[in-house]
């Protein structure tokens, strides 16, 4: 695949032709190496953006975070467990001893669970994230402090795992991904475990099917799939930008703030992962938008340039 991609790359199909954003969006994407950008407009496909030398599905990096926090939604709908107030320590029994007993679900899914926060990416892609979950260190008071925790979100799948005895990917393509006929591939460790922080590779068209899913009260086509007490849960804002800006990975970042796993940039609901990948719901004007980057890390144009530009495409900014 030759890199930086040009203009003929690219297969655009769009409803307006002489609409000037839509056009500026285009050009975006392309000066961003998207490979990927999908434009919904009361639920209407009004724009349609591929690099046809990229693959259909693409990692997403932390938007499986947002996932996870989906899943911990089927789980309250499904009765499995009572709500997100729920204790960990319920669930994983080796947590009723000690300094972590008193972490709940929600803590997880806030990252103020006090948790380690060491992270390596290639260590973690090299262990047993399920071994890793059940024993990592709390290293300071619960509900104290917001602080971006790639680690401790894999106790979400852990808990998935125990609870509904199936990885997590097999819960969410009973729950999810089968009703809406989403194809997807989630990386798992050598032990078989589904990762957290990462691992979801899917499509921005797909992206863009949970969007409006969650855009009209979990309705997909006639069909109640999510309940929207659940939808609200998951996306109502528990921490603001003044508790996140401590964290050195968000103080030059400007989210408003934090729902369960789920970013909020003032009335916009944004799933958002490493390179700029990102969903985002805007309820308020009837619009969800995906945009994802297929990574090339043997290409050192690719490193190069990624590290320059990708994440300024409307990272936090209206992209229409």
């Amino acid at each position: 695949m030759s890199f930086p991609p040009i203009r003929t790359d690219y297969i655009i199909k769009q409803s307006d032709q002489n609409n000037d954003y839509i056009n500026k969006i285009i050009d975006e994407a392309i000066e961003t190496y998207s490979s990927q950008v999908i434009i919904y407009k009361n639920n209407t496909k009004i724009l349609d953006i591929r690099n046809k030398n990229s693959d259909d599905l693409i990692e997403t990096y932390s938007i499986t975070k947002s996932f996870c926090a989906i899943a911990v939604m089927f789980l309250i709908q499904d009765k499995l467990i009572k709500d997100e107030n729920d204790l960990v320590c319920k669930y994983i029994k080796s947590w009723n001893y000690g300094k972590k007993k008193d972490i709940k679900i929600k803590h997880i899914l806030t990252h103020t669970s006090g948790l380690d926060t060491y992270w390596n990416y290639d260590e973690y892609m090299g262990t047993d994230v399920t071994a890793l979950s059940l024993a990592i260190n709390k290293t300071h008071n619960h509900n104290t402090k917001w602080y971006y925790n790639n680690t401790a979100s894999q106790v979400i799948p852990t808990l998935i795992k125990i609870i509904t005895k199936m990885n997590i990917s097999k819960y969410l393509k009973l729950k999810l991904f089968g009703p809406l006929n989403i194809k997807f591939k989630w990386n798992r460790d050598n032990k078989g475990n589904d990762y957290g922080a990462n691992g979801l590779s899917i499509s921005a068209n797909s992206l863009c099917k949970v969007g409006l899913l969650i855009a009209n009260n979990g309705i997909w086509e006639n069909k109640r799939i999510l309940n929207v007490e659940l939808i609200n849960k998951m996306t109502r804002k528990r921490i603001n930008q003044t508790q996140m800006k401590p964290c050195p990975l968000f103080n030059k970042k400007t989210f408003t703030g934090y729902g369960y796993l789920w970013y909020k940039y003032n009335d916009m609901l944004i799933a958002y992962g490493f390179l700029g990948q990102q969903l985002i719901i805007d309820k308020k004007r009837n619009m969800v938008v995906s945009r994802i980057v297929q990574p090339h890390w043997d290409n050192k144009k690719f490193i190069a340039e990624t590290k320059k530009k990708t994440n300024t495409f409307s990272s936090t900014k209206r992209p229409y």
